[in-house]
């Protein structure tokens, strides 16, 4: 049975009818191959039956091996698969052992042979984990440099640094007189976790901040963000916990979310995974089941709620770019942010949609040569900045 799948989801593959899910679902039944001779089996069997219907050259199908068996059998290494279904469908790139790829939303009635991979002569390496710690006092502490251990007492709280890209608020004594906050912030290509002392957990995006309390008092828990942070709450139904986010506030128990408001972008966007939150806007409320999606338009201040796939939002968490069906000024807002550059557009609208995944570990050229792949874009990079063409 799943050498009978394996062989339908390379010919749909081959002849640029694969969806998103197909191709990783073909990846997946790939990488349960014993050894090399029964992987190549399967893709030996799948091209003898393809041949009676596609025309599909016989250096096509070597590419499509090399690629498989580089997924399967190799360390971590950038292997780009092209062939005539292109443009039409997915274009895949093997990073690490598993399928990623990226594809360009466009009508054709025909398969178009793929464009030549164009090398980008410059690179920039992928942002980590960065971040500056201000104090009650004003003092700051630059995370990236600074020793594991603890690094201030803040009244009654420890300020401990756990590990590379992680930050721990530990209690000893009950919170007394005033309350002290602390902001961290991350610059373009940084990230960061920090968890709060009452064990909540905040990953922080690239370009982000985070103001909070060293130790929550009173009846609820409030802290303030910018940019993007996915947030894991600890429970505690006496004590509501609350994200404010310029003008809007997300108020919850204990959930699993994630909330997005760049100033530079259209729309702030929080995505339920887990629990219930209440998203509130200049008297506007919106309540939210796992799965769901509160969008609100930066101009005309008005709410939708959408189901969406969670995974697309919090993919940065993840270590990974994850797009579906976007445009790519998009895409490049998070290349600016994640690799701390500079974007100029050369006559390229906002009429080509992409879908793919490609891993946030790699350098730029990783990601800007998959999109050049599809024929529908082009990049050059001079050091801190590249150029968007057609």
């Amino acid at each position: 049975m799943r050498e009978t799948s394996v062989r339908y989801l390379l010919q749909q593959f081959a002849a640029g009818k694969a969806s998103t899910q197909e191709v990783e679902e073909m990846l997946a039944l790939l990488q349960q191959a014993t050894g090399e001779a029964e992987l190549k089996k399967m893709v030996l069997e799948a091209k003898n039956e393809a041949e009676q219907h596609l025309t599909i050259t016989e250096e096509e199908w070597g590419g499509m091996w090399n690629a498989i068996a580089l997924a399967t059998f190799r360390k971590p290494k950038v292997t780009l698969l092209t062939a005539g279904w292109a443009r039409a469908a997915a274009v895949l790139l093997v990073v690490a052992g598993i399928g990623w790829f990226i594809r360009a939303k466009k009508n054709i009635s025909q398969p178009v042979v793929a464009a030549k991979q164009q090398v980008l002569t410059h690179d920039v390496p992928p942002g980590g984990n960065k971040a500056v710690l201000t104090l009650a006092d004003g003092s700051t502490i630059i995370l990236d440099s600074a020793n594991n251990g603890a690094l201030a007492q803040q009244g009654g709280t420890k300020v401990l640094k756990i590990d590379a890209g992680q930050l721990s608020y530990k209690t000893g004594t009950a919170a007394t007189g005033e309350v002290l906050y602390n902001t961290i912030a991350t610059p373009r290509g940084g990230q960061y976790q920090v968890t709060l002392e009452d064990g909540t957990q905040v990953w922080l995006n690239a370009a982000s901040s985070l103001r909070f309390p060293t130790v929550f008092v009173g009846n609820e828990r409030e802290v303030q963000l910018t940019g993007e942070a996915y947030f894991e709450v600890a429970k505690n139904p006496g004590k509501p916990f609350h994200v404010k986010v310029n003008q809007m506030d997300v108020q919850v128990l204990g959930t699993h979310f994630n909330v997005m408001a760049y100033g530079n972008e259209p729309t702030a966007k929080t995505t339920l995974l887990e629990g219930r939150v209440t998203v509130t806007n200049k008297g506007q409320t919106q309540q939210l089941a796992p799965g769901q999606q509160a969008v609100l338009n930066n101009g005309t201040n008005g709410f939708t709620v959408r189901d969406v796939n969670t995974d697309l939002a919090v993919a940065w968490k993840n270590g990974l770019f994850r797009f579906r069906e976007t445009n790519i000024r998009e895409i490049m807002r998070q290349v600016e942010r994640w690799y701390d550059v500079e974007v100029d557009f050369k006559a390229v609208g906002n009429d080509q949609d992409y879908t793919g995944i490609v891993p946030r570990t790699q350098n730029v050229s990783a990601l800007l040569q998959m999109l050049q792949l599809t024929g529908t874009v082009h990049f050059t990079v001079e050091g801190k900045r590249i150029t968007v063409q057609p």
